[in-house]
Order: C-alpha cells, then sequence, then structure tokens
C-alpha cells in the first residue's frame, strides 16, 4: 500500500508540473504569433478577462503581462473594460509591445438594438467609442462582433443566451439577418479604414453567417469560435472554412465546460482536487501529459495551437498564467494528436 500511494503521489506531482508557485518556473519561450490576412501579427495565446470584475481584470492583466503574455482579450459586455485599460497602464507597458483584443455585442442584445437595421448599426458606432474610451486607447489591434444579430430584439437581453433566436439558432436565418450582419460590419470596416483598428473579424459566425458578407470589401480576418479536445478537429466544419477563406480561427473556453473547465479536459489537472481513488491513467490528456511532464490543460492548449489555431485562455493566477504559456517547448506525437483529435465528451456546454 505504502509503495501504490508513493507512486500515486510522484504521477500527481508530474501532472501538476507548473501548477505550482512552490517549484521554480522557467520563463516560457516567446509566443509565436499567427499572421493575420492584412500582415498584422497576432499573438497566438491571449489572456481573456471573461467574468471578471473591474478590479479583478485589472489585477489579471498585470499579472499576464508578467507571466509572459502579450495579448489581453476582452469585450464591451464583459462589463470590466474600464479595469482592463487600468491594467494596461499600470503595466507600464508600452502601446505597441501589446495586442489588446475587444468586441461589440452582435444587434439584439447587450444594448443594440435590432428593432431596425439602422438602429443596429449606430449603436454599433456607440458601442466601438465606448470600447476606445473605457480602454483608454486611441486605437484597438482588434475587434470582432461578438455574435450573430437578433432580428427583433431590442437590446435588452443580458447576454446573446437570453435572445429570442440563441436556443433555435436563427440569428443567420432570419430574413433581416444579412442585412444587420453587413451593417455591423460596415461599422467596423469604417473604423479599420480611419485606423481605428488595426484589424477586424467575427465571433460564433457560421458560414451562413459569414456568407452574409461575400463580396465585402474586407473580409473578417479573425472568427473566434468555441472549440476544445472532444468537439472533434473540426467542428461544425469551423476549420475547414476559415483555411479555405484565408480567416484565422482563435478558441475561447479551451477547457471546455463554457469557459470552467471540463472535468473529461481537467481530470486531475490544475487547480483540481484528486481523489485517492481515481485513475489518472483513465483521461485520455493527463495520461498523454505524462509523456511530456505536462499537465492535462497544457496539453488541451497544444492540441489548439498545433492546429495553428489561436486560442485565448484565462486566470487571474500568477502560475496557472505561466503555465499556459508553457507549451512550445513539445511536439505532440501523431499519434497523441489523433487521439486528441478522434476524442468526443458528453457535451458540458
Amino acid at each position: 500500500m505504502a509503495r501504490w500511494v508513493s507512486g500515486a503521489a510522484a504521477a500527481v506531482a508530474l501532472i501538476l508540473q507548473g501548477c505550482s508557485d512552490d517549484s521554480p518556473t522557467p520563463r516560457p519561450p516567446s509566443v509565436p504569433a499567427v499572421t493575420l490576412r492584412n500582415g498584422v501579427q497576432m499573438p497566438m495565446l491571449a489572456a481573456g478577462t471573461w467574468q471578471y470584475n473591474d478590479s479583478v481584470a485589472e489585477d489579471a492583466v498585470v499579472a499576464a503581462f508578467n507571466a509572459g503574455f502579450q495579448h489581453i482579450d476582452t469585450a464591451y459586455d464583459y462589463h470590466n473594460q474600464v479595469g482592463v485599460g487600468k491594467g494596461l497602464k499600470r503595466s507600464g507597458k508600452a502601446r505597441g509591445s501589446f495586442f489588446l483584443t475587444s468586441k461589440v455585442p452582435g444587434c439584439g442584445s447587450q444594448n443594440v438594438s435590432a428593432k431596425s437595421v439602422e438602429q443596429c448599426k449606430t449603436e454599433t458606432e456607440d458601442k466601438l467609442v465606448i470600447d476606445l474610451q473605457q480602454l483608454n486607447l486611441t486605437y484597438i489591434d482588434l475587434v470582432l462582433v461578438h455574435f450573430p444579430p437578433c432580428p427583433g430584439d431590442d437590446g435588452t437581453a443580458e447576454s446573446p443566451s437570453n435572445s429570442s433566436c440563441y436556443a433555435p439558432h436563427s440569428g443567420c436565418t432570419h430574413p433581416q439577418a444579412c442585412d444587420m450582419i453587413r451593417a455591423q460590419w460596415s461599422v467596423l470596416t469604417n473604423a479599420y479604414k480611419k485606423q481605428q483598428i488595426r484589424a477586424i473579424g467575427v465571433s460564433n459566425y457560421c458560414s451562413a453567417c459569414l456568407e452574409c458578407l461575400a463580396g465585402s470589401e474586407v473580409f473578417p480576418m479573425v472568427n473566434q469560435v468555441q472549440l476544445h479536445v472532444g468537439m472533434g478537429s473540426d467542428p461544425e466544419g469551423f476549420r475547414t472554412f476559415a483555411e479555405k477563406h484565408q480567416i484565422k480561427l482563435q478558441a475561447y473556453s479551451p477547457f471546455g465546460s463554457g469557459g470552467h473547465g471540463s472535468e473529461e479536459i481537467l481530470k486531475a489537472g490544475c487547480g483540481m482536487s484528486i481523489p485517492w481513488h481515481v485513475d489518472m491513467r483513465g483521461n485520455l490528456t493527463t495520461s498523454i501529459g505524462n509523456k511530456y511532464g505536462k499537465s492535462a490543460a497544457q496539453v488541451a492548449l497544444k492540441w489548439i495551437v498545433s492546429h495553428n489555431v489561436s486560442v485565448a485562455t484565462k486566470s487571474a493566477n500568477p502560475a496557472h498564467l505561466k503555465a499556459n504559456l508553457d507549451i512550445f517547448d513539445f511536439t505532440l506525437s501523431d499519434g497523441d494528436l489523433t487521439s486528441l483529435d478522434k476524442a468526443t465528451f458528453a457535451s458540458e456546454d
């Protein structure tokens, strides 16, 4: 029994490598960048700020920069951009040394009306001005339209999940959808031409939504979607469509469960309890991580970037931030990559 406990302890120590402040963590390698269609370089890993209040967001931004991140991800409807702006200032970072992504809401929720195309456009313009003001920036590196529109809704929905089109997935099938998508896109395109934004894109847009923008003078450069181990390597054809149209795909919620972390991915990983009876060899990401001396979380992130997909992760914990960056010093074998591609987990999102 003592030998079994000793072996389990060693396994746990290996799994949690890079997750504790108690052991020295070497400075992570430089984060590679992806090149957007217009030549802008976007760091592959972003530190997200979703669900943080202003004070936590401020501290998280400073901690992310200290860990080695160069890319911060926020949004109008995170309600914390004032805090993010304070964090940017407090960090002392020169403006050209970091990349900042923000978002404007899709028409129909988050104080952007979808009662008419003109209202949709005007209120999107207002939200972009607010983004710049709250962040205290003269330009934003990347702005995304956060969700497809919900024609007919008045903007009082606190989140897209409360809108009338969320459950039936009708945001891009409504007769007025394309008109509103084009209206919002024209706002971003104009700001891009005025150099208020260095790059523009969308989030949570399926191919039907993107087809509304066919023939646009400037086509989306980025599409940020949920992507994690267990969804397959090309859910809903997002990767295939993006590659065909020179769109850079960016993943959010890389650990599943709507950003909260799925047990299927993180079991026995960073910050999770490990019951004595758990057979850690049964977890795919953990067992693969054992081969490389990496945590389950690091394997989950590595799988995403191995497909040339950038990722927005999230933590306010300095040790976890460093661990999230420490994924560029190993390469998943073809066999491990295939196993992760084929993994299917019950949806928790």
